[in-house]
C-alpha cells in the first residue's frame, strides 16, 4: 500500500468516523490517529514511517485545545521539504466564517479543506484524486 493516513481531532467520534470511513474505502490502509496535534507533529518529525508508503494523507481538524490546527500547520510548514512533500493536508472544520477559510487557503502545506462530518463520498473522491496525483497502486 502507497497510501497510509493520520487522523488528527480532538474527540473519539470524529476519529471514529474517520477511521470508518478510510476502511470502508480500503480497509488495508494503515491508520494513525492522534487526539492532540503536537504528538502528532512529533510523529512527523521522527520520520520513522512504513517503507513503501509514497503519501501521508492528514485529516487535520482546525478547532482543537493545546494546539489548533493552525498552530499546527504553522509548525509543519517549518520541517524540512523532504519530510513536508510525503504529507497531503486536508483541512476539516464546520465553520463557515470567511475568515477562517481564508486563513486556511493562506498556508501552502494545506491542499483541501472538508466540511465535517467526514463522508464515505469525500474519502473515495479523495483518495481516487491523489492516486491519480501521485500515481499510487491503490490494492
Amino acid at each position: 500500500m502507497e497510501l497510509s493516513f493520520i487522523i488528527i481531532d480532538d474527540t473519539e467520534l470524529d476519529h471514529f468516523i474517520a477511521r470508518k470511513m478510510i476502511t470502508n474505502a480500503n480497509n488495508a490502509y494503515k491508520v494513525q490517529s492522534f487526539l492532540d496535534a503536537s504528538q502528532a507533529l512529533d510523529y512527523i518529525m521522527a520520520d520513522e514511517h512504513e517503507a513503501g508508503i509514497k503519501v501521508i494523507l492528514v485529516f487535520l481538524d482546525i478547532y482543537m485545545p493545546l494546539m489548533n490546527g493552525f498552530e499546527f500547520v504553522e509548525e509543519f510548514e517549518k520541517l524540512d521539504k523532504a519530510i513536508q512533500d510525503k504529507y497531503y493536508i486536508v483541512a476539516l472544520t464546520s465553520s463557515i466564517e470567511i475568515s477562517d477559510l481564508n486563513r486556511i487557503r493562506s498556508y501552502t502545506a494545506v491542499k483541501e479543506k472538508i466540511t465535517k462530518p467526514l463522508m464515505a463520498e469525500d474519502v473515495r473522491t479523495l483518495i481516487n484524486r491523489i492516486a491519480a496525483r501521485f500515481n499510487l497502486k491503490l490494492n
